[in-house]
């Protein structure tokens, strides 16, 4: 408590020592900044307040049960870019004769970019925007004001206008080329009509019931390809390892009664397995059984070949068959899709004639309406000639002055008390050494 009391005891007496720089400083700027503000231009507002309103018709680019508004959202949202537009400038430049300075382009787009600064939107609320316009003289703040607002209603109103002319040419030029449509669409399906019952294949349960026994023959193809594989690889295996005295025991797999020369092979197996059973390998009639056993059956795998390839002839010839029936099926399924496809074809577009007919006429009874659209906009605040300028705040100014002074007083009194250099205290004594005696002075 007693340290806070030296620091404000310090402050005080320091604030009486640089009294004069605190007194003078805020002054001097206070009275620089009272003098700025009649140098300063002063610059006149003039304001006005549009209410748009939102009247709901029906919308010709809908279903014509569903009622929009005709003013968008984004009509409020692109206010700015009408009125900040290089065009809305340059028009506004010659309504106030403000290029009779003006002579290069470049001095043109300085005033243009020195226009913008001048105008001050806002939005309030969703349906009502602020516009307010600064310039040195008052009548001439409110006559761009009023030149703003005029031109940003007119402007929406040409842009709502096209549209509306563009939906209904948009809509013509649809409802001519339907009709078209609609009209060659009815000639034609009589012709696809006569066509399909020149071109119209076999019924179709006749087809199915072919394809299915075409299904069956496959089928059977399939096994017996099978059978004949499996009969050649025995026997490819049999040959391959003729050498091997158990080899023999191969050809039991065989359905011997079905192959080419089967009786005469059944016969040398059977007298080959009765000697085997009793004799050994070495007895000469089963070295000799062996032989013809091995020059029978590579006279047998020819033949079994010659079935598989007759076998796989067959087998596509079926598919051939097969295909060509599902073709025949697929022929008669679009022939008659065909022919239903152009009956509910003719009935749709039929249904769109006559929708494009009704927008058509909501279309054009948009249009009538965008003719009293001016009504949406309501000038709620009309534009005024200002009798005080809203720029510069003198007051405001005057404020800051004095606050800018103050603050730099006080930085200037604490610089000057740390570089200042008397001796007040024993504190302020350089070195430590004792007091001898006090030196007093008048004050």
């Amino acid at each position: 408590m007693y340290q806070i009391k030296e620091v404000v005891h310090e402050i005080k007496l320091a604030a009486k020592r640089r009294k004069k720089l605190l007194i003078s400083i805020p002054i001097l700027f206070t009275v620089i900044s009272i003098g700025a503000t009649y140098f300063i231009p002063q610059e006149y507002m003039s304001s006005t307040s549009i209410l748009v309103q939102k009247d709901e018709t029906l919308n010709p680019l809908l279903m014509y049960e569903m009622a929009v508004s005709t003013v968008s959202d984004d009509r409020l949202q692109s206010f700015n870019e009408i009125i900040y537009s290089r065009s809305t400038m340059e028009m506004l430049i010659d309504s106030l004769g403000l290029d009779e300075t003006v002579v290069t382009e470049r001095e043109r787009q300085a005033l243009v970019e020195s226009l913008k600064q001048q105008i001050n939107t806002s939005l309030k609320g969703s349906d009502s925007f602020y516009l307010n316009y600064y310039d040195q003289d008052p009548v001439r703040a409110k006559e761009g004001v009023e030149f703003l607002a005029s031109h940003f209603i007119k402007t929406r109103l040409n842009l709502e206008n096209r549209r509306n002319e563009e939906t209904v040419n948009f809509f013509q030029e649809k409802l001519i080329e339907m009709e078209e449509e609609v009209e060659e669409q009815r000639s034609s399906v009589e012709t696809v009509q006569k066509d399909r019952l020149r071109t119209l294949p076999v019924q179709t349960e006749a087809l199915q019931a072919r394809l299915q026994d075409l299904e069956m023959q496959l089928e059977t193809i399939n096994w017996q390809i099978y059978e004949e594989e499996q009969r050649i690889d025995i026997i490819a295996d049999f040959i391959s390892s003729e050498s091997n005295s158990g080899s023999i025991t191969m050809l039991h797999k065989l359905s011997v009664a079905d192959l080419p020369n089967g009786e005469e092979l059944s016969t040398l197996l059977s007298e080959y397995d009765e000697l085997s059973q009793q004799f050994t390998e070495s007895y000469p009639r089963l070295r000799a059984l062996r032989p013809q056993i091995t020059q029978l059956v590579k006279r047998i795998e020819p033949a079994l070949r010659a079935n598989l390839s007759d076998l796989e002839t067959q087998k596509r010839e079926i598919i051939n068959q097969r295909n060509n029936v599902i073709d025949d099926l697929e022929s008669t399924f679009v022939a008659n899709q065909k022919t239903s496809n152009e009956q509910s074809e003719v009935s749709i577009y039929e249904g769109l004639l006559a929708e494009i007919k009704v927008k058509l006429e909501q279309a054009k009874m948009n249009r009538d309406i965008g003719a009293y659209a001016a009504e949406q906009f309501v000038v709620l605040d009309a534009p005024f000639v200002p009798e005080k300028p809203a720029k510069p705040n003198k007051r405001l100014i005057v404020i800051i002055g004095f606050i800018v002074g103050s603050i730099l007083a006080v930085i200037l009194s604490g610089i000057a008390e740390v570089l200042d250099t008397t001796i007040r205290r024993v504190e302020d004594l350089p070195v430590n050494k004792p007091v001898i005696a006090y030196l007093t002075t008048d004050a």
